[in-house]
């Protein structure tokens, strides 16, 4: 049978009962409240970190200018590993192997580590290709084997060529300009830090600039501009 409460057992149970509801209600309005500041958190993290949505994100160097990373295996011959302490210059080479491919001549100087008879050491950075693509054969804190008395301290550059002549097709042409670009940029360079592998020797490299010196001053002339609106951006 059924205890039967008192008067005074009843109004007990009534205020625990009212105090039970009290709390669960404290609890579920304390949630709703870290609910709320959770959420608005992350809405002032995604502000702060995006931007506003006019403001796109820039792309990076490797997506606007189409690099892929191939970076040859370490060898004694094109490359050493020895550091690049500092960028002073950029050297502009050109394959001197009209027709042929960046991934081509990017697996001829993969193929000289094991040439031990004429122990070659021959590589650069980047190689453009015809249509403006670019190979990365060696990182940027690493010497490459292009420029002789300057591989302490330039950063080396070859394009392909169609043609004997040497000419790059615009595509290359495009890239080659982005690509000198950004470098400059990077380390502080001027136009004047940017040389021909010619201007280091007596190498008719790159051909199609070394014969044409109009073309080399006015490749100069529009890095200069290109540089300078670079660095306003900055």
């Amino acid at each position: 049978m059924a205890k039967v409460l008192s008067k005074e057992e009843w109004k007990k149970r009534k205020k625990l009962y009212a105090y039970l509801k009290l709390v669960v209600a404290a609890m579920l309005a304390l949630l709703i409240v870290l609910i709320l500041l959770i959420g608005l958190i992350k809405v002032v993290k995604n502000l702060f970190s995006k931007g506003s949505p006019e403001a796109p994100v820039a792309p990076t160097m490797k997506q606007e200018l189409d690099i892929t990373e191939l970076f040859l295996t370490p060898n004694g011959y094109t490359r050493p590993q020895n550091p690049l302490k500092e960028v002073k210059g950029i050297v502009i080479h050109y394959v001197a192997n009209s027709g042929s491919s960046a991934v081509e001549n990017r697996n001829y100087y993969e193929g000289l580590k094991s040439n031990s008879t004429s122990k070659t050491a021959e590589s650069c950075h980047f190689i453009i290709d015809l249509d403006g693509s670019i190979v990365q054969c060696i990182p940027l804190d690493e010497i490459a084997c292009a420029s002789g008395a300057r591989n302490e301290d330039t950063i080396a550059i070859t394009f392909c060529h169609p043609q004997i002549d040497g000419e790059p097709t615009a595509q290359t042409y495009d890239s080659l300009l982005k690509l000198t670009t950004y470098l400059c940029t990077k380390y502080g360079l001027t136009k004047e830090a940017v040389m021909r592998h010619s201007d280091l020797g007596d190498q008719s490299c790159p051909k199609y600039f070394d014969d044409q010196e109009g073309k080399w001053a006015a490749f100069l002339a529009e890095l200069d501009t290109a540089v300078g609106k670079a660095e306003k951006k900055q």
